[in-house]
């Protein structure tokens, strides 16, 4: 999808510099708006991506707490070895969880992105 809009930037960024009547500062504007919906839109991607990533890190973060507040002082090695396997499915929970959000996250930006930033 953003290589269909990459196109349609570069295809206007041609017309700007074709047009013989333009002043360099008018080419320059012309491009900068060509570029407008890629910009915007990789902008709306990289958002997401990271709304997703922080979520992610957020319920590993909360794996790590949660199992902090479960060690005692000096635990024994059958301790540790049990709270690391508890982590282990606590984030192996996460990723899952992830997983199965990003087919829908998929067809919403999709759906965004066409219907947002078509020039």
């Amino acid at each position: 999808m953003c290589l269909y809009f990459q196109g349609d930037s570069l295809r206007c960024a041609a017309n700007c510099y074709d047009n013989e009547s333009y002043s360099i500062q008018r080419v320059q504007n012309c491009v900068r708006n060509c570029n407008n919906a890629v910009d915007q839109a990789q902008d709306y991607i990289k958002d997401e991506l990271g709304r997703v990533q922080n979520r992610l890190q957020r319920c590993v973060m909360d794996c790590n707490d949660r199992i902090k507040d479960a060690v005692g002082p000096n635990p024994s090695q059958r301790d540790v070895d049990k709270f690391s396997e508890q982590f282990d499915d606590c984030v192996t929970k996460c990723v899952d969880s992830y997983c199965e959000i990003l087919p829908n996250m998929e067809r919403t930006m999709k759906k965004v992105l066409s219907e947002k930033f078509q020039q």
